[in-house]
């Protein structure tokens, strides 16, 4: 957000103008909303998306065939689909910036399961990343609240 710029034709607009132009001047770093959502989002697709399976945002993954549930149990891993040592599920990160913030995987087979690209059968689509409603509007609460802050000070 490069500039904040706002017009006004009411009276005491000086008052209301000087609150605009400093409330534009911390307003250039959202580094603090930003920061705010992408913790909530690596904690929504690290937690709440693996145990519903994806219902958290609206991406119910297909379910383990019976051949794929019985060789998981065989070697003694009894948790649901992705879900074998915990490391992609644990290999959520972030980086933010001023003006973004950069949800990502660092898991190398993360891609594989994300991605739209054309996959045989034998390995569904299942995506971790994804905003929901639930998600959009949890993250304009972040930011609404961060203004909302900035206009106090």
């Amino acid at each position: 957000m490069a500039n904040l710029n706002l017009e006004w034709s009411i009276e005491g607009d000086k008052e209301l103008s000087r609150v605009l132009t400093g409330l534009g001047a911390e307003l250039k770093d959202l580094r603090q909303p930003f920061n705010t959502s992408a913790d909530y989002l690596k904690s929504m697709f690290s937690k709440d998306v693996f145990s519903t399976q994806g219902r958290a945002v609206g991406e119910r993954w297909k379910r383990l065939s019976p051949a794929t549930v019985a060789e998981k149990a065989r070697l003694g891993y009894m948790g649901g689909p992705l879900i074998r040592t915990g490391h992609m599920q644990n290999s959520f990160a972030s980086i933010v910036a001023s003006d973004q913030a950069v949800v990502y995987n660092t898991a190398p087979y993360f891609p594989y399961h994300q991605s739209n690209k054309a996959r045989g059968p034998w390995l569904p689509r299942r995506a971790m990343m994804a905003l929901g409603t639930n998600q959009k509007t949890q993250i304009v609460r972040y930011f609404q609240e961060y203004i909302r802050e900035s206009m106090r000070r």
